[in-house]
């Protein structure tokens, strides 16, 4: 049921997502806003294969096929045409979004930052893109922490491990909420990344306890329950930095929101049927959906402005138009367009390409490799030179002590 499950719970999770961006109702966001991300990340834990940290290095080139790399293309996309946005009315330097145009230096700023750390994205169209980096940091944390774990004789099995991983990522994450500090090196202080990881662990122990688990009508009542409650009360997100209060009142409405859609995605993936073949079509192709439904959203601002007299410059607004009138469905068309557009292209490309996807595929393994080789390169460098710098003093050391137990008056 793997197969079918998971692309059907990211395809739940990223239909949240931008219903959460386009919703005109702030409590629909506040509900959205528990599940929809964290989701992404319990599904790397729950599905999670032990088996695939016998191979380190394929795990990681694995995470960064799927992560690093559409990063890194859609990212430098958005950079290259964020300044052609303006003459068309897309971006706007006033209003209630304003963007500013890159000069020279900062487009090179934000070309290095983007390869080298993941960040200094476009602020608007490429909003989401701390999801991927977020996931790729947080899934290699896991298996490094996982092998690790596995190697220490005080772990008798996998549950052990993920134990203790958890336990591991929340006193990390209390010691930075409540010491202010930063992940040195990540982006955003590596706040995100920390709770990805606590929620891969937990995604995790709850594959591992599954069969054991009773779960029925009463179960799901109370992850409703509880959803419901914090979503009214204290509606909480993986927000880039939170406050203890914040931190605590995350992890636990968002697993019981998952567990609701775990047993829905189980439920819908029983039956193939159109919807089930939508729906993990959606899946297979959420990050894309992540990556252009911001805009995707420009088209659907385009038709407001027309139908409605509304004066052109509102399409830089972000991320839709709200119109005020109570009665407006046209979130309805930004979700059919936020989720329909990106993935009509990508079709389109895929037609397009069929025949030479396999060459496309090719170059890109040669890209990576060499990329890998670029790295291994530099790293053997940085050895040879560090060994370098050892030997030399080393010896220097040597012969300064000799130097000083010759010239000893003692010995004379």
């Amino acid at each position: 049921m793997k197969s079918l499950t998971s692309p059907i719970l990211k395809a739940f999770a990223v239909l949240l997502f931008v219903l959460m961006a386009c919703a005109p109702w702030t409590v629909v966001s506040d509900f959205i806003g528990i599940v929809a991300v964290p989701t992404l990340f319990l599904c790397v834990g729950y599905f999670f294969n032990p088996s695939s940290v016998q191979s380190p290095a394929g795990f990681v080139e694995k995470r960064f096929r799927q992560y690093y790399l559409p990063f890194l293309g859609w990212a430098v996309l958005f950079l290259l045409l964020h300044n052609l946005w303006f003459p068309i009315g897309l971006l706007s330097h006033n209003g209630l979004n304003p963007a500013h145009s890159y000069s020279w230096h900062e487009f090179s700023q934000r070309l290095w930052s983007i390869g080298l750390n993941m960040s200094d994205y476009d602020e608007l169209f490429a909003a989401p893109f701390w999801i991927l980096r977020a996931l790729l940091v947080s899934s290699i944390g896991f298996m490094v922490l996982f092998i690790l774990g596995r190697k220490m004789s005080r772990f008798e099995n996998d549950k052990e491990v993920g134990w203790a991983i958890f336990v591991v990522s929340i006193a990390l994450l209390l010691w930075q909420v409540l010491g202010g500090l930063q992940v040195t090196g990540v982006a955003g202080g590596g706040y995100r990344e920390l709770v990805g990881l606590l929620f891969i662990s937990i995604g995790f122990l709850f594959r591992q306890y599954r069969p054991t688990i009773d779960i029925d009508w009463r179960t799901y009542l109370l992850c409703l329950c509880v959803w419901v409650s914090v979503a009214l009360f204290y509606p909480v997100t993986m927000i880039p930095k939170a406050d203890i209060l914040h931190f605590i009142a995350l992890p636990i409405p968002a697993f019981a929101a998952y567990v609701l859609l775990l047993g829905a995605a189980e439920l819908v993936g029983k039956n193939e049927n159109m919807l089930t073949r939508a729906l993990v079509y959606i899946g297979r192709h959420y990050l894309c959906i992540l990556a252009f439904h911001l805009l995707a959203f420009k088209l659907v601002s385009m038709l407001v402005v027309s139908v409605y007299g509304i004066e052109w410059q509102r399409v830089a607004e972000f991320p839709t138009i709200q119109t005020g009138r109570w009665w407006d469905f046209t979130w309805l068309l930004y979700l059919v367009v936020g989720v329909g557009f990106p993935l009509l292209v990508r079709y389109i490309y895929e037609r397009l390409t069929a025949g030479t996807q396999q060459s496309f595929g090719k170059w890109g393994d040669m890209l990576f490799d060499l990329l890998l080789f670029i790295v291994a390169t530099i790293l053997r460098i940085l050895k040879a030179i560090l060994l370098g710098f050892y030997h030399f003093f080393l010896h220097f050391f040597r012969a300064l002590a000799e130097f000083l137990r010759a010239s000893n008056p003692k010995d004379e």
